[in-house]
């Protein structure tokens, strides 16, 4: 008789174990379903251009009248044309982890780095870098000319207080000793500044432009959201600058089809960001260090 009542406990023993194994699994299979699905939602054409259109005016208000502004005071006309630069694109950084999680309110197991695509760079990553950053520089190279060209026609005209490097009329010499009038040399603030502030603006473009806007416009264009990415990046954000609506296009497409391509807004930060800060390099850093 014991005998019986101990068998008898043990298959029940048994058979909570099973179950609770059974409802275990099913737990963690429906937890890691929920962690690693991502609902994006589409987003809608007037959001995209609310979303580059608002830094895109903030760059025309600083340049066309901000700018001018700052020159007619005792303000320091070197950093003046940076903080102009940088204000309309160091708060996207703050502003795309703020809209990230006012859709983790809706998906509370939603992950930043799944939603904004941030994986580790692979050797596939890496190619992909080199040959986007080729190719930008090769454009850029190759279609200055384009944009003397179309800056010489009144409607793409630069204002005559742009400098050169924003400017392709006015010739760029290097070492650049002077920027607006004012001695480089020796303005290692600015060097810091540059090393600290145009990165952060640069990764908030990439986080806003790749990371959070291309997923949803894949879901409405699909392979194609690429080019309709880089069409606004090119011409709403970039408007300031029109006379470069033709130079600017394949850089500017370059970016967002990397982004797409890889699924890794790592690979566009730095597609982006190395041209960007080679430039200003060459144009500061040289300054800088002269005598």
């Amino acid at each position: 008789m014991k005998n019986n009542n101990f068998c008898a406990r043990k298959l029940v023993l048994v058979w909570l174990s099973l179950l609770y194994s059974e409802f275990y699994i099913k737990i963690k299979i429906k937890l890691n379903y929920m962690v690693n699905k991502i609902n994006i939602k589409p987003i809608s054409i007037w959001k995209s251009l609310l979303l580059f259109g608002i830094p895109g005016l903030a760059y025309y208000v600083g340049f066309y009248y901000g700018m001018p502004l700052c020159m007619n005071t005792d303000l320091p006309k070197t950093f003046s044309f940076f903080f102009f630069m940088w204000l309309p694109i160091v708060p996207l950084l703050p502003v795309s982890i703020l809209l990230f999680k006012r859709e983790q309110k809706r998906q509370p197991y939603l992950s930043f780095k799944k939603r904004f695509r941030l994986k580790k760079i692979t050797k596939n990553d890496l190619l992909w870098i080199a040959g986007g950053i080729v190719l930008t520089f090769t454009f850029e190279e190759l279609l200055t000319p384009i944009s003397r060209w179309q800056a010489s026609f009144s409607l793409f005209a630069p204002p005559e207080h742009f400098p050169s490097l924003l400017n392709p009329l006015k010739e760029a010499v290097l070492p650049m000793t002077h920027f607006y009038g004012e001695p480089l040399h020796g303005k290692w603030l600015l060097i810091l500044s540059i090393i600290i502030f145009h990165p952060i603006g640069q990764i908030g473009e990439e986080f806003m432009w790749r990371g959070y806007i291309l997923p949803r416009q894949e879901q409405n264009y699909g392979t194609w959201a690429w080019l309709v990415n880089g069409l606004m990046w090119a011409y709403i954000l970039h408007f300031f600058l029109r006379w470069n609506f033709i130079a600017f296009l394949p850089s500017m497409l370059i970016t967002p089809f990397i982004a797409q391509k890889t699924k890794n807004t790592w690979v566009a930060v730095i597609v982006h960001a190395v041209p960007n800060m080679i430039l200003l390099f060459t144009f500061f850093l040289l300054g800088v260090i002269s005598f």
